[in-house]
């Protein structure tokens, strides 16, 4: 596999983002995908489009890779000719050669920026995006609760009993208004990023879509705060899903790194709960032991 991979920063710090995008060997499109990351270098935009692509190739174990990028800074930096000083883009680095010991062989190659357009496109779709969502707490984001492994709190089940295992639990309130914006400025572009084809279906199965979609932004928000992680740390919209079937309730369904970050923290269990009126949706999310 081939991934191409691109950071910018506007006003360096600024607004920044990273594109990805996943080829084949002979170039045919496998997936491509972006992120706006906040306040960063253009540096750090680049070192987290390189995480991701690490991250995306060892989940869905593609082993062999060339990562192409038009920074000369990073392909030289991990490959060894270049040391790295900065202490940001030292964690940065250290993170992504330790996913990338997960993978048989990955080669690194620096390529004109002129050969890299389809990623730079992506990642400046990424800043534009950092307006509309961004990994900053939101108005109406408050940060999590986060308890220890060692310190136990107390939850009421349905059934009336308590339980005396909570291990985290995060909340979160989104305008269904937003979320409708968003679908109507990106489409696809920003609905195939966040969320899984499960989530489409159920929520354009119903009368009114963008406050289902709204609540299951909101429960994948509430879980990387449960997590304690948010949206970072190789964590992504779409590793976190609410699924539901008929009539049930929903449920929170885990993939790659959030699994990983669930089984670290030592849960089995997590509770969802979703609301919305057709302004607003809340959701809450804990992590039982």
């Amino acid at each position: 596999m081939v991934a191409y991979i691109d950071g910018g920063s506007r006003g360096n710090p600024g607004p920044a983002g990273y594109g990805v995008r996943i080829e084949t060997a002979d170039g045919e499109l496998l997936d491509e995908f972006f992120e706006s990351i906040g306040h960063a270098t253009n540096n750090v935009a680049e070192y987290r489009g390189l995480i991701a692509a690490l991250d995306y190739l060892k989940d869905n174990s593609h082993l062999d890779v060339v990562i192409r990028s038009d920074s000369q800074l990073l392909t030289r930096q991990m490959t060894g000719r270049y040391q790295v000083r900065h202490p940001k883009l030292k964690t940065l680095s250290a993170r992504a050669k330790t996913i990338a010991l997960n993978l048989h062989n990955v080669k690194y190659e620096h390529i004109p920026r002129a050969e890299n357009e389809k990623a730079d496109a992506l990642a400046n779709a990424a800043m534009d995006e950092c307006a509309i969502v961004t990994t900053a707490p939101s108005n109406n984001s408050e940060p999590v609760a986060q308890l220890s492994l060692g310190q136990h709190g107390t939850v009421s089940l349905a059934d009336g009993t308590r339980d005396h295992s909570l291990l985290g639990i995060g909340i979160d309130l989104e305008e269904v208004s937003r979320v409708d914006r968003l679908v109507r400025c990106y489409g696809n572009r920003f609905l195939k990023r966040v969320f899984t084809e499960h989530e489409l279906s159920f929520s354009h199965q119903r009368r009114f879509p963008a406050q289902h979609l709204a609540g299951r932004f909101s429960a994948k928000e509430a879980a990387m705060k449960a997590l304690g992680t948010g949206h970072m740390h190789g964590i992504s919209w779409r590793q976190v899903e609410i699924v539901r079937h008929n009539d049930g309730p929903p449920q929170l369904k885990l993939h790659g790194g959030a699994q990983r970050r669930f089984e670290e923290l030592g849960a089995t269990r997590a509770l969802v709960t979703i609301t919305h009126t057709r302004e607003l949706a809340m959701a809450q999310v804990a992590l039982l032991k």
